[in-house]
């Protein structure tokens, strides 16, 4: 199983992901040529050698010049169903662009606005491998999620400024097209690096990291490291939604993991941030079936609070990236009946999940160790049953076998949408998973 390793010391922006994936090996005409699928004409990537801070990396720039054809058929799009503004922010390493002219050659037209169900049904309709196509569905919902979380509203009445932009749509298409190339299958990121300071966007000058940054942090439990240099943007939207939308595991404090390296490639982005080497470097390994790691098991005794209350914590702790949280009854002191409350964490959010079973709950202390453990190596996919797509969850054992297991809360959204039972959808998905394997 080849597994894409992406390290951002410098933060991350959609066009570096894309250079570094040439940078190992990704062939630029064939994207050029596949990105044509799209049907709204000739995007043409540059990609040039450049050493930043003395390190060999390839640089990218995207160039759309139907743009102005583009921003017609989107406004026309936009005319058809109406408007909710949802707005994105793409800077930092992106290189700036010109302004746009209109048709006619004369001013700068008004920004335009994309809706992400545009985009989305754009992507059904194109004729690309149904990996490359999943894969980008899944990053642009990942930012059209955050993005209706931030103006509170439908997910498919978002509209998209730079985010919207071909360029922007070539990037990610790009980047999914050149995972394809190189038959990754799994893909696991460091820590992201928002940045730090102020930037101006569409909303006005906000602090670091913009709204749709700070909400798929939040969505994904995603960890993220903040530096105290006023850096500016150093993860962009489209950097970020690649990153959260496509990484199947972190690497995070005490977490060892098993692996081989084969190849090893840059990407450089377009800022001069001084202290830091603006590049991803990404790297193509092979993973074992096993990955040995630390959790940090927290653990409490209640037996003054109600059966919904404890349901509401566990909720709770969930939401706020606790890997797994479980009651246990228990017979406690006095004869009272009562529970045992266990939670299951990354080291490194022992202090925050313990604050949350304190405030929450009734117990007055929270005993607290670290484990050692032996997991799987895991990866996602889906599959499409009677025209509905349901994630599955694939998980490699010791021998090298693999072994899938649908989601259930989509395979019961399916099972209603169709008046199926239940295991019959679910026996569908993984026939289906077994099909696409041979």
């Amino acid at each position: 199983m080849t597994t894409l390793l992406i390290e951002m010391p410098s933060g991350i922006a959609g066009d570096m992901l894309l250079a570094g994936l040439l940078d190992l090996g990704a062939d630029i005409l064939r994207i050029q040529q596949d990105l044509l699928a799209l049907g709204v004409g000739p995007i043409r990537i540059a990609a040039k050698r450049v050493r930043p801070s003395g390190i060999a990396a390839v640089q990218v720039d995207v160039v759309a010049e139907q743009e102005a054809a583009w921003e017609q058929r989107m406004s026309a799009a936009h005319d058809h169903h109406g408007h909710d503004h949802g707005h994105s922010h793409e800077h930092g390493h992106t290189h700036e662009h010109p302004p746009k002219l209109s048709l006619t050659g004369d001013a700068p037209p008004a920004a335009v606005h994309r809706p992400y169900r545009v985009i989305r049904d754009l992507l059904t309709a194109a004729p690309l491998p149904e990996r490359v196509k999943t894969r980008a569905q899944r990053v642009f919902r990942t930012l059209a999620e955050a993005e209706a979380q931030v103006h509170g509203t439908a997910v498919d009445d978002i509209e998209f400024h730079e985010v919207g932009a071909l360029d922007a749509i070539a990037d990610v298409v790009g980047c999914c097209l050149a995972m394809e190339q190189l038959d990754i299958d799994r893909v696991i990121a460091t820590a992201l690096l928002p940045g730090n300071g102020t930037v101006r966007c569409a909303h006005g000058r906000m602090p670091v990291p913009v709204p749709a940054v700070a909400a798929m942090l939040a969505r994904t439990g995603a960890p993220h490291r903040q530096i105290a240099d006023d850096t500016g943007e150093l993860t962009t939207p489209t950097g970020c939604a690649l990153v959260t939308a496509l990484a199947d595991d972190y690497l995070r404090p005490g977490h060892a993991l098993d692996l081989t390296t084969s190849r090893v490639g840059y990407g450089a982005g377009h800022k001069i941030i001084p202290g830091l080497v603006n590049a991803v470097r990404v790297s193509l390994v092979e993973q074992a079936g096993t990955a040995r790691d630390q959790v940090c098991e927290l653990r409490c005794q209640v037996d003054d609070s109600t059966g919904e209350q404890l349901a509401v914590l566990i909720a709770d702790l969930m939401g706020a990236g606790a890997k797994d949280a479980y009651l246990t009854p228990v017979l406690m002191k006095k004869g009272r009946p009562g529970y045992e409350l266990t939670v299951l964490c990354a080291p490194d959010q022992r202090e925050g999940l313990t604050a949350l079973v304190l405030t929450r709950s009734s117990t007055i202390g929270v005993r607290h160790q670290l484990l050692d453990r032996t997991v799987l190596a895991r990866r996602q996919a889906s599959v499409s049953v009677h025209g509905h797509e349901i994630p599955l969850k694939i998980v490699t054992l010791p021998d090298g076998s693999e072994r899938a297991k649908p989601e259930a809360d989509a395979v019961r959204a399916v099972a209603r949408a169709l008046s199926l039972p239940f295991d019959e959808v679910q026996r569908s998905a993984l026939a289906a998973w077994d099909d696409e394997r041979h």
